[in-house]
């Protein structure tokens, strides 16, 4: 089959690879697979397996303006080009909304609480018209859609009140073939890091709670003196990370706390390996609450105890098996104290490699399509 692919954002730009990433470069082994590519961030690119058709984009530092901006030119791309394939599948909003004129078949990836996850990038008051905006847009989309995947149950029975439409669930995953246990002795050394060492692994942006960590860092520290946080991950579009950077140096624990910014995916495991314990702090909003983080995966994948919070669909699937949940900061410090003495066995999330839910995303295709 020949499919076009619209991402969520630049496919090889982007510092984090998403599922669609994943699950289309090995899509393209036996399909013939077309990206829309937005040029989004000057960033090192990735290679990829499938086909790369430039959207021709006007650039602006804004991420909504740069899709309003670009919306005429990016509809008109798709509209000469959408009638040379079997099925478009899309996670992106707006180029969506310009796809939805043409005939050929969308499926529509819901991998995140798309609205809220939008308005995430605005602060106040400009963050609640985007929502509106958005969840109309996102509305409009689905109810046009041939049918939709979502990565949990909860998501499915999120959609399912808003939308009749095929749903398949597909959950998220990670490549096993680059993800697992790794001597983390020079990573260690090289970072001068103490013991326990508290990671966390992922895209630096508002709904993540790092404030609340590095806000009882002191705390954490009267138990274990030597204790360090290592955050591995890149900015995006927001100044997160410069928040918590302005907050670690509040606290008084700005020597603890070590920022890696980018690493690359392959690189990833020796940096988890260094870790006592990985983190999943999420704020309580309901984009976190529906859906299921890989990194949690990859933590697994190396043997790392989880804390997370305010993710029920992660907590409840490996409850027992590596991930501990914690709702307040005394739960925190009970169940990090916990965690150090746990070990957990990577074959957990076996079945969670990128090949076979490759191929049951491929199945689930076929279902919408019928």
């Amino acid at each position: 089959m020949k499919f076009l692919v619209i991402p969520t954002t630049d496919w090889t730009g982007h510092p984090v690879p998403n599922r669609l990433n994943f699950i289309f470069d090995r899509l393209a082994e036996r399909h013939e697979v077309d990206i829309c590519h937005f040029k989004i961030f000057q960033e090192k690119r990735r290679e990829t397996r499938c086909q790369l058709i430039e959207m021709d984009s006007q650039s602006c530092s804004d991420l909504g303006c740069y899709y309003i901006k670009n919306f005429i030119r990016h509809t008109s791309k798709i509209s000469d080009i959408s009638s040379d394939y079997d099925a478009i599948i899309s996670a992106n909003i707006m180029p969506t909304v310009g796809a939805n004129l043409q005939k050929t078949p969308i499926i529509i990836d819901y991998l995140d609480h798309l609205p809220q996850s939008a308005a995430s990038y605005y602060k106040r008051p400009m963050n609640k018209p985007v929502k509106k905006i958005v969840e109309g847009l996102t509305h409009l989309n689905i109810k046009k859609a041939e049918g939709l995947i979502t990565p949990t149950l909860r998501f499915k029975k999120h959609l399912r009140t808003k939308v009749d439409k095929k749903i398949k669930v597909v959950p998220n995953g990670l490549d096993l073939d680059k993800i697992g246990p790794t001597d983390p002795s020079k990573i260690r050394e090289d970072l001068s890091l103490g013991k326990p060492v508290l990671g966390y692994v992922g895209s630096l942006e508002k709904w993540i709670d790092l404030e609340n960590i590095i806000e009882i860092m002191p705390l954490i520290k009267k138990d274990f003196p030597d204790a360090n946080l290592l955050i591995v991950g890149p900015k995006l579009h927001t100044d997160y990370s410069r928040r918590l950077k302005r907050l670690s140096k509040k606290k008084g624990v700005e020597d603890d706390i070590i920022f890696t910014g980018r690493i690359d995916y392959e690189r990833l495991s020796p940096y988890i390996s260094a870790m006592d314990v990985g983190l999943n702090p999420r704020k309580p909003l309901k984009m976190n609450t529906l859906t299921m983080g890989s990194k949690v995966l990859t933590y697994l994948a190396c043997g790392i105890p989880v804390l997370s919070k305010n993710m029920p669909e992660t907590e409840e699937r490996f409850e027992g098996k590596g991930v501990y949940r914690y709702g307040s900061d005394e739960e925190f410090l009970t169940e990090l104290s916990r965690c150090l003495t746990e070990s957990v066995d990577p074959s957990v999330v076996n079945r969670y490699d990128w090949d076979p839910i490759s191929k049951e995303y491929e199945k689930s295709i076929y279902d919408i399509l019928n």
